[in-house]
């Protein structure tokens, strides 16, 4: 899990999601807390994007929402 106190660039601040099908690796690019956002290298069936989150938070924790089905995937652990 990344630290969110702090501006991530750096390879080891990823993790691996399994949404039911196939397993996505999310690579953090940047994390921008005064705007709430982190960016990721989302590499999912052999092809790699660049997309922007919202970071929201709940009672559990820093989580991004993802997919179409907006799934929370906990970013952190509080």
């Amino acid at each position: 899990m990344i630290e969110l106190n702090k501006i991530a660039f750096i390879d080891e601040d990823g993790f691996d999601f399994n949404d039911g099908e196939s397993l996505i690796r999310f690579d953090t690019v940047a994390y921008f807390p005064d705007r709430n956002e982190i960016i990721y290298a989302i590499t999912h069936n052999g092809k790699i994007s660049v997309i922007t989150y919202d970071v929201f938070e709940d009672d559990k924790g820093h989580y991004i929402e993802y997919g179409n089905t907006l799934i929370k995937i906990y970013i952190s652990e509080d």
